[in-house]
């Protein structure tokens, strides 16, 4: 990011001196080009990692420092003794420099590690906020127009979404667009729980795993269902139809009160929770296998392209005339380092919206059948946004409302609200791309002010006054 081999030293900040390599270890080191190093097969495997990667995952993604390129050569032995003295010393100092090498390639996969690391974290909360929190209502209103037969508005535009959203929040306020936030939290939470563990016990990556991943998240989304039909009521249900506040331990209550059967006879028009629980299973979990295979699939064909891209632009050779030199390296790397996180950023943001849209006309179909019998009121979304309607339906089943919505809506009734699923993904996408370049600015900025190369500064300053002493020796 606009930084360069050979800056200057008001760049990083350091305390110490610039110790300037002597000329052989500077000949030797332009022998070792980092390249080399960074191009190794082992060191350009890469892997998935879990939504907060292990650091020790991360220590074997890095390319060879250029620390230990730099001090590794220190001292050539020569073919030729020329004296028993100058082998003797270049002997004792053999341990001393191979420590310092340890202690220097320790140092730079501890700095790229941890900046890995916080690179991941960073970006990963980000796009968490982004998607439950501060665009979550794009969440709330695609939902209301999914479960409105009669509305004469479908939405299937995000410049008609837009439009929605202005007018609702002239109408009726911004808190109206967040309806449900809180138990969305609590589901998400309970979902991404439940992913984790069935990741560890059956990895969905292992073929001989996969039957016993999707047994486990079929129990997992059938203990969950419940409390999604509750959260589904809760973010459809007009602010001016609700008179009791509503408490969090609803969302734990209320589902298994409908399974017990205890408020059959406010919901006669209501379908049983065990017939709603068999059609949603599949839609959950097929959602979910489906998601996981188009975020592998995208990913490698996005690193592929990605490690093309680092190879045409790797430098041929760089030359370090100074030991602060070094940290550069380390700074120049930051942007590939971003980079690489943000692609499995890109990839799971592209597969969550691919498989809605896929499933977009099934989860329509089984929404409006969670929400028949509720007595649930809505906000109007036609045109005006004032106002509440009800929702009278009298869906029999699953294919007696597919039926009625081809027959009275056409099929674009199955999509109803879609604008605002493109609409929120796409706000989601260009916020994390403009949160990315911020973390990649702020990560320079730390990896510069944070230098602790000082400490190895005063080993070249002794080589350098070492040299003139052995060159002397040399010659007599």
């Amino acid at each position: 990011m606009g930084l360069r081999p050979n800056h200057p030293p008001s760049d990083l900040h350091l305390q110490s001196p610039r110790a300037r390599i002597p000329s052989r270890l500077s000949d030797e080191f332009s022998r070792s080009s980092p390249s080399e190093n960074a191009t190794t097969p082992q060191r350009q495997k890469f892997s998935l990692p879990t939504f907060l990667p292990t650091p020790s995952r991360l220590i074997q993604q890095l390319p060879a420092s250029p620390a230990s390129l730099l001090l590794s050569p220190l001292l050539k032995k020569d073919g030729n003794d020329k004296s028993l003295n100058s082998s003797s010393s270049i002997l004792n100092n053999n341990n001393d420099e191979t420590e310092l090498i340890e202690q220097i390639d320790h140092y730079f996969h501890r700095r790229r590690q941890y900046l890995q690391h916080n690179i991941d974290v960073s970006l990963n909360i980000s796009k968490w906020a982004l998607e439950n929190i501060i665009f979550y209502s794009m969440e709330t209103l695609r939902r209301q127009a999914q479960i409105q037969s009669e509305s004469s508005c479908s939405y299937l535009t995000p410049l008609s979404a837009i439009r929605m959203v202005y007018t609702m929040k002239y109408q009726q306020g911004s808190g109206v667009l967040w309806k449900g936030c809180f138990s969305s939290l609590i589901l998400t939470t309970a979902e991404t729980i439940s992913d984790n563990l069935i990741d560890e016990i059956a990895p969905l990556n292992h073929p001989s795993l996969r039957i016993k991943h999707v047994i486990l998240k079929g129990i997992s989304s059938f203990l969950l269902i419940p409390m999604y039909s509750v959260h589904l009521l809760r973010s459809v249900q007009s602010d001016l139809t609700i008179v009791n506040h509503w408490s969090p331990l609803t969302i734990f209550i209320e589902p298994f009160q409908r399974i017990l059967g205890v408020k059959t006879g406010f919901y006669a028009r209501a379908l049983p929770m065990w017939y709603l629980i068999s059609l949603s299973l599949p839609y959950f979990v097929g959602r979910h296998v489906l998601q996981y295979f188009l975020n592998q699939s995208f990913y490698k064909v996005r690193e592929e392209h990605f490690q093309k891209q680092e190879h045409m632009n790797k430098s041929s050779h760089n030359q370090f005339e100074t030991i602060d030199d070094i940290e550069c390296q380390l700074i120049d790397t930051i942007p590939n380092l971003v980079n690489r996180s943000f692609l499995r950023i890109e990839a799971n943001l592209f597969s969550m919206f691919l498989s809605n849209l896929l499933l977009y006309p099934y989860e329509t179909v089984v929404n409006r059948l969670f929400v028949q019998g509720t007595r649930t009121i809505v906000d109007n979304l036609d045109k005006t946004g004032v106002g509440c309607v009800p929702i009278n339906t009298r869906y029999l089943g699953f294919f007696d409302c597919c039926r009625t919505i081809v027959e009275t809506e056409g099929c674009q009734g199955f999509y109803k609200g879609v604008g605002f699923l493109i609409l929120k993904f796409g706000l989601i996408y260009a916020s994390a791309h403009c949160l990315k370049l911020l973390i990649e600015r702020l990560a320079i900025i730390y990896t510069q002010n944070t230098s602790e190369l000082s400490k190895f500064h005063h080993y070249v300053l002794s080589k350098q006054e070492q040299e003139p002493q052995q060159n002397a020796d040399e010659s007599n």
